[in-house]
């Protein structure tokens, strides 16, 4: 499984949803995360109409969520960002090194 920093956009219907009838939104989320076999770490609003969670899931997984919260209408855009731990990208950098020899580059 891997980490992820997603970052939502809601949309004017969701933030009149809202303000119509005030709730926390992380026992819903994590309830969809659940669902969907993925981890919340942890949910922030960020003040400009962005939902920031850190979950930890799988691709397919990230792509079921995404697909849900965009059916819902309550979002007009989701991104997510893979992340990796320091000691993976040493990993990654070691393996660059032999890797880095197979490879030519165009011109070359």
């Amino acid at each position: 499984m891997s980490l992820y920093l997603t970052r939502a956009t809601y949309t004017p219907e969701a933030f009149r949803g809202m303000i119509a009838q005030p709730a926390d939104r992380m026992g819903p989320a994590k309830a969809m995360f659940d669902a969907a076999g993925i981890k919340l770490h942890h949910i922030w609003y960020s003040g400009d109409g962005d939902v920031i969670a850190v979950v930890e899931g799988s691709a397919v997984s990230g792509a079921t969520v995404s697909m849900v919260v965009m059916a819902s209408g309550a979002f007009s855009s989701v991104e997510s960002v893979e992340m990796i731990t320091m000691e993976q990208q040493v990993e990654a950098m070691r393996s660059a090194a032999a890797v880095s020899a197979k490879f030519r580059p165009p011109g070359k």
